[in-house]
């Protein structure tokens, strides 16, 4: 038996709520793409995420000149089954992050020929991402800094020449967590919620049932909202899904709790 054959125990499922409250997760929704559309200033990307598409089928229309069908591929690789739509998340996630062609290929079972047309393309349709890695390469080899919209900092000491895909990748991790973390400031004024944990891009806590109504989840849904101070402002969605049983088991819902199952 393989690593990979091995199903592991889901671990969130030991972390329970107290007696009489119900567990909460809420989630930053599509955080990183947004916010890498949002510092290369890109125009296409930011009107389709205040539209409110499914920006990875938009990607996948756009890239191939085809309407996006669910079931059009499944890569098989050794431990992963990749839909079309799972490959073109990472393909342009990674794409952004400055990941090369023959990383792409690697991760996906591409050929590297594959990966570099993939890569023209996506340049081609989205410039203005090129020139945001241009602008941050250009940071590093003269400050070896580079900074988010919230004004935090991070200076490098390493040779200038590896550290793009890391700079490029710190910007938008380190603006979400800090959206994160500065909603839950903002949830602890709630006097009936209590904080368990932030994991990255979402928060963790509990409510008792009794306080979990309409009225309050939309008090906690005004709290977690953080705007981003680009010049176009940013306030990335925000998912809620909730459990009686264990942080493990939550679902996802809808905000007005309209299909809520208080059994799960």
């Amino acid at each position: 038996m393989k690593v990979s054959d091995i199903k592991l125990p889901n671990v969130r499922k030991l972390f329970i709520p107290d007696t009489g409250h119900i567990i909460i997760d809420c989630d930053l929704s599509g955080a990183d793409a947004q916010v890498v559309a949002w510092e290369a200033n890109d125009k296409d990307l930011m009107t389709a995420f205040q539209a409110g598409l499914k920006i990875h089928i938009k990607n996948y229309e756009d890239m191939y000149n085809k309407k996006f069908e669910p079931i059009d591929k499944t890569r098989v690789l050794p431990g992963h089954v990749y839909s079309a739509y799972d490959e073109m998340k990472r393909a342009v996630h990674a794409t952004n992050y400055g990941g090369s062609a023959k990383t792409v290929a690697y991760t996906l079972g591409w050929k590297i020929r594959d990966a570099e047309q993939f890569q023209l393309r996506w340049f081609s349709l989205h410039p203005a991402i090129h020139e945001w890695h241009r602008r941050i390469k250009f940071d590093l080899q003269t400050t070896r800094k580079v900074t988010n919209k919230f004004g935090y900092r991070r200076v490098y000491f390493d040779r200038v020449e590896g550290l793009l895909p890391q700079a490029l990748a710190w910007i938008p991790q380190s603006t979400i967590g800090l959206v994160a973390a500065n909603a839950g400031i903002k949830l602890r004024k709630i006097p009936f919620l209590k904080i368990l944990m932030q994991v990255h891009d979402s928060l963790v806590f509990q409510v008792p049932l009794s306080h979990f109504t309409q009225e309050n989840i939309s008090t906690i849904k005004s709290a977690l909202n953080v705007t981003v101070p680009y010049s176009t402002p940013l306030n990335i969605p925000w998912e809620i899904a909730v459990s009686t049983k264990s942080w493990g088991d939550c679902q996802k819902i809808k905000w007005d709790l309209s299909d809520w199952d208080k059994n799960k």
